[in-house]
């Protein structure tokens, strides 16, 4: 029986990792990211097809889209791409990536026949404190930050969908063993580290949210994909550990496990927090390195978001475990943070500080949109050429001609999707002796393949966001196919040497290299 197909977005984020890694072996996993799974350190697994493309971009998500769907098609969707920050700023990804880009996904789902949807929201949806008590399953989402507001339109958006069925999920503070929660990676460093606020806690250190493991979230997963027809839709439930844990508690926690015995700490009154929080951050933008701490934090000292998910866990039968609790495993981060110092830096980095959508990933999507452009211009050069220019290509078919020229290109697009720049020189390295053999020349390969740099390159650009990009656009499209060209030169030199002229080359060789072509085609040819 084939394997079940899961479509997940957001799948070079912390969670998304933890996914694949949980059902790599028992499902096929279409996975969506801005990054790429060497990048994100995500895994690499036969059963993983993976796809670079931003939620928030409506050509690219409906590429992938069709591709998943010729490859099948999927059942169910998760859908964990989201833009989060804690700078307070109202950054546009919150309205491109959290409600548009949610609207995109349903769209794309519905289009490809998905049945079941889980989409990632949090308990941070919702305003606090709250006078009925904790949140549960019922409570709206209220919430008054830039975070929470998206959160609850992407909300409003998938109850408002007809299709596919779908359920919301809320989670809370996410965090492992490494921590990779930002907000409690700067309490501790602070706190065990030597700085003049080790020992200062906001208010009375009653500031309280719900944390919940990543190992008790892929439980979660676990029994909640089963599940998903049973649901009703626009169901909500709530993955966190039940009630909350106080900063005091945690400072407490902390101490103990790094020094031996609980520190004193000093408890400081919301206006002095203010002012002393705004004081950093006008001092912070003078020189260019804004705190952690906003301003807009403060409005949050001394409350308390508590949960009551007692629902969600008699609807999955899941429940967070005991081991897992923030209380039990805050030791471990400690000795994490004790033993290796630089990977716990350097995972807790990656997270604190949220990157522009990295230059490849620029680069592969504006590639795909000049695809026909560049294309259709060098096949016109190809084919107005002098005689003799480009070699037998000149006397091709148009349509035949379309598709070599075509498949140099998706070649090269995908040579920037995988980093793997020696993509065009293992295919030249393979189809250079039958083409001496036909008639054409070193130096008519070498001329398309400097054409198909330098029109590429022109195309790209045009685009202004592209031109601070010139030496990422050397290296992703200059360097592999100055390599290919290189490789053209090699093989010619091999071929000149050679006592038996390539036209007579083994059957193998042959066999190979339509094998090379038609597998590279099968690969790219659905992706645009």
């Amino acid at each position: 029986m084939p394997l079940p197909a899961l479509i997940l977005t957001g799948a070079s984020g912390f969670v998304g990792r933890h996914l694949l890694d949980e059902f790599k072996e028992e499902r096929r996993i279409f996975a969506i990211a801005r990054r790429s799974q060497r990048q994100s350190g995500a895994a690499v697994h036969p059963n993983i097809a993976w796809m670079r493309v931003d939620v928030g971009d409506r050509e690219g998500l409906a590429r992938a889209f069709r591709e998943i769907a010729t490859a099948g098609g999927a059942s169910q969707l998760v859908h964990l791409a989201a833009y989060y920050d804690f700078t307070g700023d109202a950054h546009p990804a919150y309205q491109r990536t959290n409600v548009e880009g949610t609207r995109l996904v349903l769209e794309g789902a519905r289009q490809i026949g998905v049945s079941d949807l889980v989409f990632a929201s949090s308990v941070a949806a919702c305003g606090f404190p709250r006078p009925e008590g904790a949140v549960t399953e019922a409570t709206p989402p209220d919430g008054k930050h830039l975070y929470a507001r998206s959160k609850c339109l992407g909300e409003r958006v998938v109850r408002e969908s007809v299709a596919p069925h779908a359920v919301i999920a809320r989670f809370g503070a996410i965090y492992s063993d490494w921590c990779e929660y930002p907000p409690l990676y700067v309490f501790l460093s602070t706190w065990l580290g030597r700085s003049w606020r080790r020992a200062i806690l906001a208010g009375r250190g009653q500031t309280g949210i719900p944390y919940v493991h990543v190992r008790d979230v892929v439980a979660f997963f676990r029994r909640l994909l089963p599940r998903l027809p049973e649901l009703d839709h626009g169901e909500v439930l709530v993955a966190s550990s039940t009630g909350d844990t106080t900063h005091r508690e945690l400072f407490s926690l902390a101490t103990r496990a790094f020094f031996g015995e609980v520190r004193h700490s000093i408890h400081m009154p919301a206006p002095l927090c203010l002012a002393g929080v705004r004081l950093q951050d006008g001092l912070g933008r003078l020189v260019g390195r804004r705190p952690f701490e906003r301003p807009w934090m403060i409005r949050y000292v001394d409350q308390r978001l508590r949960v009551d998910n007692a629902r969600t866990q008699a609807r999955l039968g899941w429940t967070p475990s005991r081991r897992y609790r923030v209380e039990r495993r805050l030791p471990f981060m400690v000795e994490h943070m004790r033993a290796e110092p630089y990977l716990w830096f350097a995972r807790n980095q990656a997270l604190l500080h949220r990157q522009p959508p990295p230059p490849d990933l620029l680069i592969y999507e504006a590639l795909a949109a000049v695809e026909d452009q560049v294309v259709r211009t060098l096949l016109g050069e190809v084919l107005v050429g002098s005689p003799g220019q480009f070699g037998t290509l000149h006397r091709l078919d148009s349509l035949e001609l379309e598709w070599q020229l075509r498949l140099l290109y998706r070649l090269l697009l995908t040579s920037v999707q995988t980093a793997n720049r020696m993509l065009l020189l293992d295919y030249v390295a393979v189809t250079c002796p039958n083409r001496f053999a036909a008639g054409d020349s070193p130096e008519d390969l070498q001329l398309l393949l400097e054409r198909l740099s330098a029109l590429t390159r022109q195309a790209l650009l045009r685009r202004e966001d592209l031109r601070p990009l010139r030496m990422e656009l050397h290296n992703r499209i200059a360097v592999p196919i100055g390599f290919a060209v290189d490789e053209v030169r090699e093989q010619a030199e091999r071929y000149r040497e050679a006592a038996v002229p390539a036209v007579t080359a083994t059957a193998e060789a042959r066999q190979a290299r339509e094998a090379l072509e038609d597998t590279i085609w099968q690969c790219l040819v659905t992706r645009h």
